[in-house]
């Protein structure tokens, strides 16, 4: 078994399709036999569909041309390292939104495992639909299911936008 495997490396724009394609390379790697741990491949899978329709949804630059994506391209990859994986994630974020998910992060990676699932079970029962199509779970979902701190850092680019960019860690 190799101890390190470059699962998906894409940057660039993120369509439906290419997304489509990401999940299907993704879906034939986790089904490989070598990969006994069910949990481990269900959570791979889970957080990288959630990490994929944040980029999709979420990015406040989607225009496929713009010249500030040449420097700061949408990025999604999951690493394999000795049994354990890690999902990394760019794209770019107004300012203004990046202080919102920064406070959010910071307050999940403050949480216990305890105090995480409690944030979760009330967002469930309280969750409305933004105007993007979210319920604002899609963080919470990554702090729960890695059970570890989420490495994030915003890269400012200019007065308007910032570049986001996140690492989920998966311990076997």
């Amino acid at each position: 078994m190799k101890s390190y495997d470059v699962v998906v490396n894409h940057k660039g724009f993120i369509s439906l399709d290419i997304i489509d394609d990401m999940l299907h390379h993704l879906k034939i790697f986790l089904n490989n036999k070598e990969l006994e741990n069910k949990t481990l491949r269900k959570r791979v899978y889970s957080l990288s569909v959630e990490c994929l329709d944040n980029i999709l949804k979420h990015s406040d630059l989607n225009e496929e041309n713009h010249e500030l994506l040449d420097h700061y391209p949408p990025r999604f990859i999951v690493e394999r390292i000795a049994g354990d994986f890690l999902i990394h994630t760019g794209n770019i974020v107004l300012n203004k939104n990046g202080e919102a998910i920064m406070k959010k992060l910071n307050y999940l990676n403050e949480l216990d495992e305890n105090e995480v699932n409690a944030v979760y079970k009330e967002s469930l029962s309280n969750a409305e639909i933004s105007e993007k199509g979210g319920a604002g779970l899609g963080l919470i979902v990554m702090s729960k299911f890695t059970g570890q701190k989420i490495k994030f850092d915003f890269e400012k680019i200019n007065d308007k936008f910032s570049y986001f960019a996140m690492q989920l860690n998966l311990k076997k």
